[in-house]
């Protein structure tokens, strides 16, 4: 996910509460909290959210990668078609590229690990910018015997891509980490329950000062809030296949 637009000016909240290094806040239903440790800050962001209708449809509204970008960036897109339109907004995403057919060797699936692999991205926000995540999906039942799917999303630095795929470009992003977790529960047949967290660390000479962090924090639950919504609307569609380049 690409949420961070910092070039906004934005007040201190004045519900905001600071603890030593700590920082925490809740914005339009976001949980943000910024921990600043050494030279890096992580951010984190959370929200839970219920959905109506099935575990299948939502876990659609999530994997939907190339659905989501800004059109308006569309010029910029160096790999994928200018003239397509995305379904659903991302601020400072240009296009995304599904990589399914990865290197079978050098890594094994873990535990409950049902699919794996790779989207390469292309991002801009005052500059221009790229990484590759890696898709891992999870299934198992909880605790409560329901039915689980867990899908993480996490940025890789160059070696991990090789290991994976031939990379078209380098790592070139303001965040050292970026993960991203959907964890996905079944309630019931038609009720399924989402608890998503979005986590980056940072010694970005910027977004490390105490000054960014309630511009982060802005930018971190417009754009949860954002993917949220346009999960609700794809989850509400006719279940399909979701395409992959």
């Amino acid at each position: 996910m690409s949420f961070f637009k910092i070039i906004l000016p934005l007040a201190l909240s004045t519900n905001m509460a600071l603890a030593a290094d700590t920082t925490k806040n809740v914005i339009n239903g976001v949980a943000v909290e910024s921990i600043k440790k050494n030279d890096a800050r992580t951010y984190v962001g959370t929200i839970s959210k219920d959905f109506s209708t099935s575990i299948g449809n939502v876990v659609k509204s999530v994997v939907n990668f190339n659905e989501k970008c800004n059109n308006s960036l569309k010029d910029r897109r160096e790999f994928t078609d200018k003239k397509a339109n995305c379904k659903y907004h991302n601020e400072s995403l240009v296009e995304t590229i599904t990589i399914k057919n990865i290197n079978k060797t050098g890594w094994t699936k873990e535990t409950n690990e049902i699919e794996r692999y790779l989207l390469a991205r292309h991002i801009y926000n005052r500059g221009k910018f790229h990484h590759y995540e890696l898709i891992r999906v999870y299934e198992k039942m909880n605790s409560k015997n329901q039915k689980t799917i867990i899908i993480t999303q996490t940025m890789l630095d160059d070696k991990e891509v090789k290991k994976y795929t031939n990379p078209k470009f380098d790592k070139d992003s303001a965040f050292d980490q970026v993960t991203s977790t959907f964890t996905i529960t079944e309630v019931s047949p038609n009720q399924t329950n989402l608890n998503y967290q979005y986590k980056a660390i940072t010694d970005h000479w910027m977004l490390n000062k105490e000054v960014s962090v309630p511009q982060v924090f802005a930018s971190m639950s417009k754009g949860i809030n954002d993917l949220i919504k346009a999960m609700d609307q794809e989850s509400r569609t006719p279940m399909r296949d979701v395409a992959a380049n």
